[in-house]
C-alpha cells in the first residue's frame, strides 16, 4: 500500500515547507500540469473543494472518495483494511 499527497495549486518549495511543519511522513507529488487532478476529477472545476481523499485499488479502480471533509481516518482505514483482506 502506498499513500501520497497530491497538490497542484502551490509549489514544490511550499509543499516541502508544509511537510516539514506538519511532520507528514508520506510523500507529496506536485501535479503541475493537473494530470492526476483531471484523471480523478479533483478541484473546483469539477465542483468539489479540498480536501479530496481517494483510495484506489491496485487495479486502478476508485474504491473510496470523499470531498470537502476532514478527519476521515477511521472511515478510510476501514476501506483499506477491507482491500488488504482481499
Amino acid at each position: 500500500m502506498t499513500v501520497i499527497g497530491v497538490n497542484n495549486t502551490s509549489s514544490i518549495a511550499w509543499l516541502k515547507n508544509y511537510r516539514g511543519q506538519t511532520a507528514i511522513a508520506y510523500p507529496f507529488v506536485f501535479d503541475q500540469k493537473g494530470d492526476l487532478f483531471g484523471l480523478y476529477q479533483v478541484g473546483g472545476s469539477y465542483g468539489n473543494l479540498p480536501p479530496t481523499y481517494i483510495i484506489i485499488d491496485k487495479s486502478g479502480i476508485v474504491k473510496y472518495r470523499v470531498d470537502k471533509e476532514f478527519n476521515r481516518f477511521q472511515e478510510m482505514k476501514a476501506v483499506i483494511d477491507g482491500l488488504l483482506r482481499k
